[in-house]
């Protein structure tokens, strides 16, 4: 006996270990996508605040929009081992060279943070197989972190400096506590659920919705064991605290800073952003089902897994009493919401993947089970059911990631390159460090303040309090929010536009923007498009404009 349970043991870890090389190829694939340029608009923000707990010698990062703090002190160890590993091989002799060397070239920086996120992603990988096993036992598990590990949009956003991962990590941990709680009722596993609630909730806000599951334990164990009332009361007082506490240790300057948290938490409230306006809580649930969560989880994987959760609930105590709550608070959280975001859905992914296996294999038992006689239908039966729940996700993987490494914005600078006149002006709206080499003069928009030299600001190494300034609340910067009485400095002799069709497409509620738009370009001509397509070619549509006076 002992034999056999090494063997499966063994056999397990050999499975796991496959699943998460799988998981790791599909998150490095393209991992370096668009850099030098910057792509994301808020990657950018979390690097820099990195930097200036570094810069400052501060343990106070001044935001707390999500808050962010866990991902914030993370990037800031990463970036201190990068200098610390480039100081010892001469690469960056002092602070200052490293500093150039970032301003240069974010690669330095954005890469390893990156690679920092891609580690959350396996580990929620890793916390998906070991939630799913001690809820429904060892298939499940390994099913459920094989889904996991091949979900397009977890793969994506496992390549992202983002707080959204980060904190999926931190939210499985909380539920692995709460499921020990349900399951035994220790007061270490109510410890360990305070702790990822309040680390979760220093990461992102909305994660400290995970307490539901906490709560949902105890309130489970106290009707099934009444005779551990008075451990559960001091159990449930214990789990609080150490939230509390975890909460402050992974975030202190959220107490000892609380201006700037309200001041940050009312910016982030918008009631429209651009591309990501919602439209009221149906319409809002229809639009991550319908959109992110068919991304996720594919037709199939879906049509089983939604009218799935409610077998799992009708059936499954510790799924109804500690899985539910968290999905429902967390869904209802985000449907409310005035913007939509596929992001959001990130923390639900590892939930819905062992659902989706639990739901999966019942049906494989069961029609095993009917065609017991007949071998052929059997093989048939698992080579339909792969086929039709991880196919459709892999296909979409696949073109997701051709089209990050080919983005409308690489095209277009890459175009310029080869087009644009040594002299010229241009501007241009988003962070293309790939073309600081070319002998322009280059400007970025600016807010407030106009269009900016991009040479001079970035040799005076931009700091995270001037982004802030410059973004005045806004939720972008581009040449569309330029003040009227600033567009004249960012008349260029190009401009490569790529927020304009964006504007365009919800015209009615930008009328201002696409006015300045119209300022800018009048009397010049476009002279290149770039547009997304499917598979190919991902981003938004990028015009390029030469204006009139522009060198030939």
């Amino acid at each position: 006996m002992k034999m056999a349970g090494r063997r499966v043991r063994a056999w397990t870890m050999l499975t796991v270990l496959v699943i998460l090389s799988v998981a790791l190829l599909l998150r490095l694939r393209g991992l370096s996508f668009g850099l030098p340029a910057l792509l994301d608009p808020d990657e950018p923000i979390f690097v820099l605040l990195g930097l200036k707990l570094l810069r400052n010698g501060t343990l106070n990062p001044g935001w707390f929009g999500h808050p962010g703090s866990t991902t914030i002190y993370m990037l800031a160890a990463v970036e201190a081992g990068v200098y610390g590993v480039g100081h010892l091989a001469g690469r960056f002799p002092d602070p200052a060279a490293f500093a150039r060397a970032i301003y240069s070239d974010p690669s330095v920086v954005f890469l390893p943070g990156r690679i920092l996120i891609l580690v959350c992603g396996l580990a929620c990988v890793w916390l998906t197989w070991r939630l799913g096993e001690r809820l429904f036992g060892l298939r499940t598990g390994l099913l459920g972190a094989a889904f996991l590990a091949l979900d397009p949009l977890h793969v994506r956003y496992s390549q992202i400096i983002r707080t959204d991962v980060q904190a999926s990590m931190f939210v499985l941990l909380a539920l692995l506590g709460a499921v020990g709680i349900a399951q035994r009722g220790r007061m270490r596993d109510f410890v360990l659920t305070g702790i990822g609630v309040g680390i979760a909730c220093a990461t992102k806000w909305p994660a400290a919705t995970v307490a539901a599951a906490g709560i949902g334990a105890w309130a489970l164990r106290w009707r099934d064991h009444p005779q551990e009332r008075s451990h559960l009361l001091r159990g449930l007082s214990l789990f609080g605290i150490a939230a509390v506490l975890s909460l402050l240790a992974a975030s202190p300057f959220i107490l000892l800073d609380y201006p700037t948290v309200l001041s940050n938490l009312h910016g982030e409230e918008r009631p429209r952003h651009l591309g990501a306006t919602g439209a009221g809580p149906l319409q809002n649930l229809w639009w991550y089902v319908s959109g992110p969560l068919v991304d996720a989880l594919g037709v199939a994987g879906l049509v089983i897994t939604l009218p799935g959760l409610i077998v799992l609930m009708r059936y499954y105590r510790s799924f109804r009493y500690v899985i539910a709550p968290v999905l429902a608070v967390f869904l209802l959280s985000i449907v409310v919401q005035h913007l939509v975001w596929e992001r959001w859905v990130v923390p639900l992914l590892p939930l819905l993947a062992i659902a989706e296996a639990h739901i999966a294999l019942s049906i494989y038992d069961w029609l095993h089970h009917r065609l017991d006689q007949h071998r052929l239908a059997q093989g048939a039966v698992i080579v339909l059911l792969a086929f039709a729940l991880a196919l459709p996700p892999i296909m979409t993987g696949n073109v997701q990631a051709k089209e990050r490494l080919s983005d409308t914005r690489g095209l277009a600078t890459a175009w310029a390159k080869h087009h644009i006149p040594a002299g010229s002006s241009v501007a241009v709206e988003y962070l293309a460090f790939d073309i600081l080499p070319q002998p322009w003069r280059l400007f970025y928009p600016g807010g407030d303040r106009g269009c900016i030299d991009a040479r001079r600001n970035l040799a005076s190494q931009i700091q995270v309090n001037t982004v802030d300034d410059m973004r005045a609340g806004r939720a972008l910067v581009d040449l569309g929010n330029i003040p009227p009485n600033k567009i004249e400095s960012c008349r260029a002799d190009f401009l490569i536009i790529a927020n304009w069709d964006r504007y365009a497409a919800e015209s009615s509620f930008y009328p201002s923007e696409l006015a300045t738009y119209a300022a800018l370009l009048k009397g010049g001509e476009q002279v290149a498009v770039f547009r997304p397509q499917r598979g190919k070619t991902g981003g938004p549509v990028v015009r390029v404009w030469r204006l009139q006076g522009a060198a030939n």
